[in-house]
């Protein structure tokens, strides 16, 4: 018999934490988490990552996790200050990949920004179909037609034409037109129509607020804003370009634009306003809208739903113009719900 001879281990409880603590070593763990760049989410993104942690074995101490709170919320802030289409992305990885879950997690924590201009050109490599619909605005259409019959003395301008969905028929009314769009593939789409069918249409490749882009004073009897303002991020930006509207449109000039206002009575939160940026939605209340016309010479002449109008008046072919439209301007990409408390507005006014 062999002198002191360790004692086999034969307790079940333990030979199993010992047998598991085995396959954590050869376990391994790689992934992430890809999210919108909302700061005040910071406290749902933070729980929802402690729960990836927990459910992977790891427990960090509580400086630990502040450290990784600090650095999240520096992130949120950098990537939604740079674009509302910046993702956080959170992963996770064995620091050693030899030993798997035991040598704990290396966490990192990056920001990917995408502009608007790179979004769209995305777009027309992978969506199917008219990428805004195939048929003009129908309350668009609707203004057009009380402008009068001497089409070619009635100058029109839209900002943010698109691919020309609504330059392109007004110009075949002999309207002369002047299109402002900022992604260059959809400025190349319009221009080879216009060339093809000899419109007369002005096409300009720019950001509405770029200082080098000059448009005529008060010249054009119609400027249409067709989903560029729910793109915006302030209400300096909105105030700004309806100036500039209130300018280069005639005395009596007519300028329609659409924006989601929020139901009366309902404010949105931090977290709303974020998330309405994130999606396209860019929501005011009606008391910030009202503010935003103070002492602007523009006179508010009607207030109706994008969705009820559209839906009662395209024809029954083109509605809805495409798959995303009907939640869009239900405001459902924010409130996955049948009645969210806002909804996209058609505003016409008329300058005094």
């Amino acid at each position: 018999m062999v002198a002191n001879q360790p004692t086999s281990m034969t307790q079940p409880d333990e030979l199993e934490q010992a047998l598991l603590k085995k396959v954590k070593r050869l376990t391994a763990a790689h992934g992430q988490l890809s999210l919108p760049c909302v700061p005040a989410l910071l406290d749902e993104y933070m729980a929802q990552f402690d729960a990836v942690l927990v459910a992977l074995g790891q427990k960090f101490k509580p400086e630990e996790m502040q450290q990784l709170r600090q650095v999240v919320q520096r992130k949120l802030t950098e990537g939604y200050q740079k674009t509302p289409h910046a993702r956080l992305i959170f992963k996770y990885e064995p620091p050693d990949a030899t030993q798997g879950l035991t040598s704990g997690l290396k966490l990192t924590v990056t920001v990917e920004a995408v502009s608007l201009e790179n979004k769209y050109q995305r777009w027309l490599t992978t969506r199917e179909g008219p990428l805004f619909g195939s048929h003009p605005d129908a309350k668009f259409m609707a203004v057009v037609a009380q402008l009068g019959e001497n089409q070619a003395q009635l100058p029109i301008l839209d900002v943010g034409a698109g691919v020309g969905r609504n330059t392109l028929p007004v110009a075949q009314l002999g309207h002369p037109v002047d299109a402002v769009e900022l992604t260059p593939e959809f400025v190349q789409i319009i221009a080879q129509q216009v060339k093809q069918q000899g419109l007369k249409v002005r096409v300009i490749q720019s950001n509405i607020f770029n200082p080098a882009l000059k448009l005529p004073q008060n010249y054009y009897k119609l400027a249409l804003i067709s989903e560029v303002i729910t793109h915006f991020r302030s209400l300096a930006e909105v105030r700004t370009l309806l100036a500039m509207m209130s300018n280069t449109l005639q005395p009596g000039g007519l300028l329609l634009f659409s924006l989601f206002i929020a139901d009366e009575g309902y404010e949105p939160d931090q977290k709303v306003r974020e998330m309405s940026q994130v999606q396209w939605s860019y929501v005011l209340t009606r008391q910030e809208l009202n503010a935003v016309l103070q002492g602007l010479l523009l006179n508010v002449i009607s207030d109706e739903s994008v969705y009820d109008y559209e839906k009662t008046h395209l024809p029954p072919e083109a509605w809805p113009p495409t798959a995303w439209y009907e939640h869009w301007c239900l405001g459902r990409d924010i409130f996955p719900l049948q009645k969210p408390p806002i909804s996209l507005r058609w505003i016409l006014c008329q300058v005094n």
